[in-house]
């Protein structure tokens, strides 16, 4: 069985139908019933706050829940993704970390968003792979997460 975390551009794209979402739905049988599929509170909240920013009309709002349906919403108040956040938070700001098996911390420390460093706890205390079209969570990948990156070319 394998898991799967979507982050938050990964369900902006299933809710606009686009080429390279479908693709990588099927590339990683999002769908089949041996794996998990489930997003972030975080993301939820994200794309929520997305809508109202972009001005989101009741087709595209509908399409967007008709999407978050679809993956259950892992909350973060769970102990494992709050001693993942403190250990991510940490090692990113440079300094060591004795709660988690990480290498030594990145020199300069790497600047990350809060809720990027959310979704990362989030993928590393449920053992997920992070699915994602972004790059910031490529300082991680391979040393705190398992990260694929999605390309959005045609």
């Amino acid at each position: 069985m394998q898991r799967y975390l979507l982050d938050t551009n990964m369900l902006v794209g299933f809710s606009r139908k686009a080429i390279w979402a479908k693709r990588t739905y099927e590339t990683y049988q999002l769908g089949a019933p041996e794996n998990m599929t489930f997003t972030s509170a975080i993301c939820r909240g994200e794309l929520l706050a997305l809508a109202e920013k972009w001005g989101w009309g009741t087709g595209k709002r509908d399409a967007l829940v008709q999407v978050l349906n679809q993956f259950p919403t892992v909350d973060i108040n769970k102990e494992s993704i709050l001693n993942a956040y403190a250990a991510i938070d940490t090692w990113t700001h440079g300094k060591p970390v004795s709660s988690m098996e990480l290498p030594t911390p990145p020199r300069p420390a790497v600047v990350m968003k809060q809720n990027d460093m959310w979704i990362a706890a989030t993928a590393v205390a449920t053992g997920a792979t992070l699915l994602t079209t972004d790059k910031d969570f490529d300082h991680l990948d391979g040393v705190v997460l398992n990260r694929i990156w999605v390309d959005q070319a045609p």
